[in-house]
């Protein structure tokens, strides 16, 4: 092979020939003044006009044509000075005459002619160990050929920083699946940057702005609105006291404190969102007001206290609605912080605070800021502001919370809910986490233990909190919500593993096919299970008006299942036309949230148009390649993959994986293949100022 990484140099030589200017380039001076410039440095006008020191000539960029093969070697070169890396490899590599100089400054010089913005997902080519002894790939062979051992940044914009984009994204996820499918002679997809949300620019002029104090009758309409949206799930502020202190700032609005107030306006912009059906022409639903409490917010007290926090949370659900997941995040993590500063995270002695409801009331608001933080970071793949260790507050007691739960289940809920957020950590952490993969842990034991402690979370849900899965059973809005952030889990555990299956199916390779595990098909069917009961649970909670307009929570868990059922559809099993047809739902749900002004939808429309796309691509691309079988073997190819993942159907109930997970030796071999060789664990896109 060592011709073939000569040939670019070689060609590169033959390239290099002397350039004789066929024009004369006038200096800077002889341009601006129209007269002849002899060309020479100084030029003779200058030299004449004692201006010699001054004399410059504007720099040119001239173009070169290169044959194609010349492009063609050096991405032999690049691909083959990766996989010699040092790094890699554990060694460095043997010095030979023909080898560069330089490979890490060949290579890096050669990387940034790259324009690709995410990672490309490696053919089954790039995978085979030997090309000349293997024909196809082995899916239980660890190999890795196109393994990043650091972060890839893409430097298409100089201007401004490139922008992280993680792997448990979901629309990260849909880029990979559209990047599998795609045409293998065709470059690959690139990600779509994300342009739906409020930009600075916006929300800036807003906060210039002057927004009056609602009236008294609206005020008390949108803080009534937005307690009862906020209770649907979580829990922030006391409703009790909120009344109390709306009441106040009423009847004597100067004596109001800026914090409270701040908490007003946050909690009007949150009513505003949760009643309008549809956002007008111009603004978008409570966004004068978010601005207002933002403006308000504009410094960060010395010592926070719980109103300073409750107001950073109802911005950050807000900041979601807008889009804005950064700021969310940031929002999310300062609350965290301010609360770590006042000590919630610690029990504090009856003796110096007696008042149990206050002392309720830490506890339950410290609880949703660190849910808050996990899920936050769970979808950008971002680190959470406290672990788990350093937590000393006890759980949520209904004997100690007083007023501030109607019943027991609402406290056996937020118990759930936060140890279900400790788990969703667990898996972003143990899957998708850099760290671990350069520890060098398995991560079939870590997938196994992720899917074993999600199981037994579900074992110990009280009977009040199942849900029922029968057709028209209506099941509580805290129960609806809690599964779906159940299912997430599951499938961004599992999802890289159907990935891979899909992977396989769609390159056609038979021997890995054949030697698929039957637990790939068992993890691979739970996705998509949970991906159906997701689709459903949403479908109902539309048909049973608890589907809010500007949900952004529930329109991310749409998207997540329809990107999942859209991969199920072209997998060979008996289900796939009904996923399908899930699938057009759900894209015709969510197209029906853009058209009402939801710009959380708004972005992953434009991700669902692409996905439809490649579809059709691909049933074209199968169509011919099948016509063609007819016409060459006289019958079409059947792929094995049907009879394997029939095989492999475990519906997932509560004991559906437990004699799966019960191995003490998982056979998951192949998982190290579909999370290894098909992406970089992170991808850098390029940031064109608001667009990230």
């Amino acid at each position: 092979m060592e011709h073939t990484t000569d040939r670019p140099r070689a060609q590169l030589e033959n390239l290099k020939r002397p350039f004789i200017s066929k024009k004369v380039i006038a200096c800077h001076r002889c341009h601006a003044k129209k007269i002849k410039c002899s060309g020479t440095q100084p030029c003779q006008s200058c030299s004449q006009a004692e201006k010699g020191t001054k004399c410059s000539y504007p720099q040119r960029t001239r173009t070169v044509k290169v044959p194609q093969s010349f492009i063609d070697g050096l991405y032999e070169e690049i691909s083959l000075l990766k996989k010699r890396k040092p790094s890699q490899d554990g060694h460095s590599p043997d010095p030979t005459p023909d080898a560069p100089q330089s490979p890490e400054s060949r290579l890096s010089r050669l990387e940034e002619r790259e324009q690709e913005a995410t990672p490309p997902v490696p053919n089954e080519a790039d995978l085979q160990i030997d090309p000349g002894t293997c024909a196809e790939p082995d899916p239980r062979a660890n190999v890795q050929s196109d393994m990043n051992d650091s972060p890839w940044f893409d430097n298409s914009n100089i201007f401004r920083t490139p922008i992280l984009n993680s792997e448990t994204a979901d629309t990260v996820f849909a880029t990979r699946f559209r990047q599998i499918l795609s045409d293998p002679h065709a470059p690959k997809p690139s990600h779509l940057l994300r342009l739906d949300y409020a930009n600075d620019k916006v929300l800036m002029a807003l906060v210039q702005s002057t927004v009056s104090w609602p009236s008294h009758s609206r005020a008390r309409f949108l803080v009534e609105a937005a307690l009862k949206y906020i209770s649907r799930c979580h829990y922030i502020v006391p409703h009790d006291v909120s009344r109390e202190g709306l009441a106040q700032v009423l009847l004597s609005p100067a004596a109001a404190s800026p914090a409270l107030c701040c908490k007003f306006w946050a909690l009007f912009a949150l009513g505003e969102l949760y009643v309008t059906r549809a956002a007008a022409t111009q603004g978008y639903p409570g966004m004068s007001y978010f601005c207002q409490a933002s403006k308000m917010l504009c410094y960060l007290d010395e010592r926070p206290d719980m109103e300073t926090i409750e107001t950073l949370l109802l911005l950050s659900i807000y900041s979601l609605a807008l889009n804005r997941r950064y700021s969310a995040y940031v929002l999310s993590g300062t609350a965290m912080r301010s609360a770590i500063t006042m000590g919630l995270h610690f029990n504090i002695p009856e003796p110096q605070l007696s008042d149990m409801s206050i002392q309720g009331h830490r506890q339950r608001l410290f609880w949703t800021a660190y849910m808050f933080d996990r899920m936050w970071a769970a979808q950008l793949g971002h680190p959470v502001a406290i672990q788990d260790e350093e937590i000393e507050v006890d759980m949520p007691d209904s004997q100690i919370a007083g007023s501030l739960f109607d019943d027991d289940s609402d406290c056996e809920y937020h118990s759930a809910s936060i140890q279900l957020a400790r788990l969703l950590t667990g898996v972003v952490q143990s899957i998708y986490s850099f760290r671990t993969q350069r520890q060098g842990k398995q991560l079939s034991s870590r997938v196994q233990q992720a899917l074993q402690d999600l199981l037994a979370w579900v074992d110990q849900l009280p009977a009040r909190l199942q849900v029922d899965h029968t057709s028209g059973a209506v099941n509580d809005l805290k129960t609806v919500s809690l599964y779906l952030s159940f299912y997430q889990c599951v499938i961004l555990a599992t999802r890289p593993v159907l990935l891979h299956i899909l992977r396989i199916q769609v390159t056609g390779s038979s021997s890995a096919t054949s030697e698929l595990p039957t637990s790939a098909s068992a993890l691979s069917e739970a996705c998509i299970r949970c991906a159906r009961h997701s689709a459903q649970l949403l479908t109902q909670s539309w048909i049973d008006g608890l589907f809010v307009t500007f949900d952004c929570f529930f329109t991310h868990y749409l998207f997540s299942s329809l990107t999942i059922l859209a991969i199920s559809s072209i997998l060979e099993g008996q289900d796939n036309q009904s996923d399908r047809d899930s699938f057009e739902e759900a894209s015709r749900l969510l197209a029906e949230l853009k058209g009402a002004g939801n710009v959380v939808a708004q972005e992953y429309c434009h991700h669902v148009e692409v996905i439809g796309a490649a579809l059709t691509a691909h049933a074209k691309r199968t169509m011919l390649s099948e016509s063609l079988d007819v016409l060459t073997n006289g019958a079409p190819s059947t792929s094995q993959l049907a009879p394997m993942l029939s095989r492999g159907s475990y519906l997932w109930t509560d004991s559906s994986l437990e004699q799966l997970l019960s191995q003490p030796a998982l056979d998951m071999q192949f998982l190290e293949d579909a999370v290894r060789d098909s992406w970089s664990p992170v991808c850098y896109g390029p940031d064109f100022g608001n667009v990230g």
